[in-house]
């Protein structure tokens, strides 16, 4: 009996840590007001997405944190922090890389998928913005990019073409033809832009629905990397709600279905949610879990998943003992310094930091074996 108990147990906690792995479809749509998504109460431009919602999540408090243009917001999705860049000439091209290891690096390194699994497609660009050189990984494990054609209809026609060839496990779709548009200053365009935009994740979604290997075990998540100026929809890149408040929409068998959040997350968030759903650690991250558009999450292990902190010390309750480590970024992400590595008990536990050498606003994120979070704290001011 005591055996067939531990067997019982042992299946629960197998289940209940692995729940999440499967595979996971990204669509940014590049440049997206909230106003003429989401934030329309009649959702006149996205009349699919409106639908699909009632069968999964959006978040209604969403928001760039960061710079809201493209090229640095892009990179954050995929790093899961406010990373630099570095300009590099690569096959010939001037172009940029990340200093943050991306999400396609942790996927590729950690599940070792197999070929053309972990794949980016977008429309053609001559100079592609890459992922990083980090010494711990790097271009061995970028993902396989399809940069072809000149629209979003063409990306989605790629995409559709791979799906259903190679299956990729993680699918990064990124449209382009919603921002150019709103920079052309033609209002209609740029709503069209966006009408089909929403088409495309709807022929995505469905096509999930009706591909074995997808069906029942995929999660699609659809983000803006950045939105539009409340006083001008042609332009972006300063700090007003229009470019910084985006929409996030998640649909999959684990994400809450007709379900509407209004918890506050930020970017960073996005790549952080999309690993922890591929089973993936993100150790340079600095963005958090959105555990509550999750289901079947441990809610003994969210209650804990919290911690204190001042100038001088750091309080932390964990399930049970293990290793804590409590690191220190800048607003970019660059790792500052290790404030805690040690192990903690079962409980309360209070770990001696020491902070007079840091003035300003920093990132402190802290990393058990049970979850990872972080929070933005001002030291001495």
């Amino acid at each position: 009996m005591i055996k067939h108990i531990k067997i019982l147990f042992l299946l629960l906690f197998i289940l209940t840590k692995s729940f999440l792995a499967q595979n996971v479809v990204v669509v940014i749509i590049d440049g997206a007001r909230y106003t003429e998504t989401f934030g329309d109460v009649n959702r006149t431009f996205i009349p699919f997405m409106s639908e699909l919602a009632s069968e999964g999540t959006y978040v209604d408090e969403f928001y760039n944190d960061g710079y809201t243009y493209t090229s640095r917001a892009i990179p954050a999705l995929w790093c899961g922090a406010w990373t630099d860049l570095v300009d590099i000439n690569y096959n010939g091209s001037n172009t940029q890389y990340t200093v943050s290891p991306t999400l396609f690096e942790y996927f590729e390194k950690q599940k070792n998928p197999g070929a053309n699994k972990n794949v980016y497609v977008l429309k053609y660009v001559s100079s592609l913005w890459l992922q990083s050189f980090h010494p711990e990984y790097g271009p061995d494990y970028w993902p396989v990019t399809y940069s072809e054609g000149s629209t979003d209809v063409d990306v989605l026609d790629k995409s559709l073409q791979i799906m259903e060839e190679d299956h990729p496990q993680f699918l990064w779709v990124y449209l382009a033809d919603v921002d150019h548009a709103g920079h052309l200053g033609v209002w209609d365009g740029y709503t069209d832009a966006i009408s089909t935009a929403d088409s495309i994740v709807n022929v995505l979604w469905q096509t999930i629905q009706i591909d074995d290997f997808y069906k029942d075990n995929t999660t699609l998540l659809v983000t803006n990397d950045h939105g539009r100026h409340d006083y001008d929809f042609t332009g972006h890149g300063c700090s007003c709600d229009g470019c910084r408040h985006i929409m996030f929409l998640a649909l999959g068998p684990n994400i809450k279905q007709n379900y509407v959040s209004t918890q506050t997350r930020y970017l960073p968030d996005f790549a952080v949610t999309a690993a922890e759903i591929l089973d993936v650690d993100m150790e340079y991250a600095t963005g958090h879990v959105m555990n509550e558009i999750l289901i079947n999450v441990n809610q003994e292990d969210l209650a804990k998943n919290d911690f204190k902190i001042n100038s001088k010390f750091i309080q932390v309750d964990l399930p049970s003992g293990c290793i804590v480590k409590v690191d220190l970024y800048d607003l970019t992400g660059r790792k500052i310094t290790t404030l805690v590595n040690e192990k903690g008990k079962t409980g309360e536990n209070f770990f001696n930091i020491n902070t007079s050498n840091y003035k300003g606003l920093y990132i402190v994120q802290l990393r058990t074996e049970f979850y990872t979070t972080s929070k933005k704290v001002i030291f001495n001011l």
